[in-house]
């Protein structure tokens, strides 16, 4: 799992994007996927919108994620079936990876890439997947 990094290239004039707002995730199954990410994973719910005109037919759901108040959104549309798994990895940071990963598993996730040390970048990381197969980049701090 080791890489290498680039430079970052610096920013020139001013930025037309202000801040990162949210991640969304088109899923199959909306309730059980709440109870993933709100019972083994700690997330809180701040809102949920249910739509139904034609082209918008859909329950979607804002998750707010542990204390960075970073939103995850999860959307179900009724009249038209999900992506397959892969087509977004959701990083998020976690204090204790080990016992993230049990929570996820007894939620019904499963682990995907054992956890692994990145000296390098100070990092301890792991892939899970939730209950649908979606991707989530476990990552502790060493």
């Amino acid at each position: 799992m080791a890489g290498t990094a680039t430079q970052v290239r610096p920013q020139t004039g001013s930025a037309p994007v202000s801040g990162f707002a949210f991640t969304k995730l088109v899923v199959a199954d909306l309730a059980r996927l709440e109870r993933f990410y709100c019972d083994a994973l700690g997330m809180q719910v701040r809102a949920r919108l249910d739509i139904a005109e034609k082209g918008w037919n859909l329950e979607e759901l804002i998750l707010v994620v542990g204390r960075s108040q970073t939103l995850l959104n999860l959307i179900h549309y009724r009249d038209r079936p999900a992506p397959a798994p892969g087509e977004a990895v959701v990083g998020l940071s976690v204090d204790d990876l080990d016992a993230t990963i049990a929570a996820a598993v007894a939620g019904g996730g499963s682990v995907a890439v054992e956890p692994v040390e990145i000296p390098e970048h100070k990092l301890r990381l792991a892939y899970v997947a939730d209950p649908e197969g979606h991707l989530l980049e476990l990552l502790q701090s060493l």
